[in-house]
């Protein structure tokens, strides 16, 4: 992860612990727009964590495609840039899953603070009208966490199909060796391109989803930071 998306991820991180401080002051009484914006904090997080699992898995493919041109005169040092991205990336994956459960666990609480507080409305107009914004609200978030699992079940099985290159690699890095493995890595590549999209616009949609949830005006969304070529 380069120090722009470091640094992203450690300011939506401070802004969930921050949410979530908040709510632990102010005990049993808490209003239901502190948990709200827990979720958005949290969902801000994953946008960021998503977004830097994307640029990390662009990082392991430009070293597997300066591997497959034979750019460098020692493959070695190709190999090795390929490889150690592909264990950030391996981390990033990680890391980016648990933070998803994380936005899952702190929406359940959300709703169902939701839920007892319609139980405590007499009118029922004003009911129906809340009931009304919490089923929007809630098959939002769960679409978002459809396409968020989803997102992260397509990212393993790349992770292992790089592996398996690597593994091949480490036995026979040749040019021949290489050669041998072009198709596989073409196949590598276009695969990573189809995951990177859909990373990219999940991470957009959870910024723009977490605006709807937070009382407060949320700072501009993080942008995509690609590594000079």
């Amino acid at each position: 992860m380069d120090n722009s998306s470091l640094r992203t991820v450690q300011k939506w991180a401070l802004a969930g612990v921050l949410a979530a401080g908040s709510i632990a002051l102010t005990g049993c009484n808490t209003a239901g727009y502190h948990r709200s914006g827990a979720v958005a904090a949290s969902m801000q997080v994953a946008a960021a964590e998503v977004q830097a699992e994307s640029e990390e898995l662009e990082n392991v493919m430009r070293g597997l495609r300066q591997l497959a041109n034979g750019s460098e005169d020692d493959l070695r040092i190709s190999f090795h840039q390929f490889s150690s991205s592909l264990d950030r990336l391996k981390t990033a994956a990680r890391r980016t899953e648990a933070t998803g459960k994380r936005m899952v666990r702190k929406g359940d609480v959300y709703f169902e603070s939701w839920n007892k507080d319609l139980e405590t409305i007499d009118y029922e107009h004003i009911r129906d009208l809340s009931a009304s914004r919490r089923t929007e609200v809630t098959n939002r978030f769960a679409e978002i966490d459809r396409r968020y699992r989803e997102s992260q079940a397509a990212v393993q099985p790349l992770i292992t199909y790089l592996q398996d290159i690597r593994t091949a690699l480490n036995s026979d890095l040749t040019q021949a060796g290489i050669k041998s493995l072009a198709g596989v890595m073409q196949n590598a590549d276009a695969s990573a391109e189809k995951v990177r999209g859909a990373l990219r616009a999940l991470s957009h949609e959870l910024v723009s989803s977490s605006s709807t949830l937070a009382s407060y005006t949320q700072p501009a969304k993080p942008e995509e930071t690609r590594t000079p070529q």
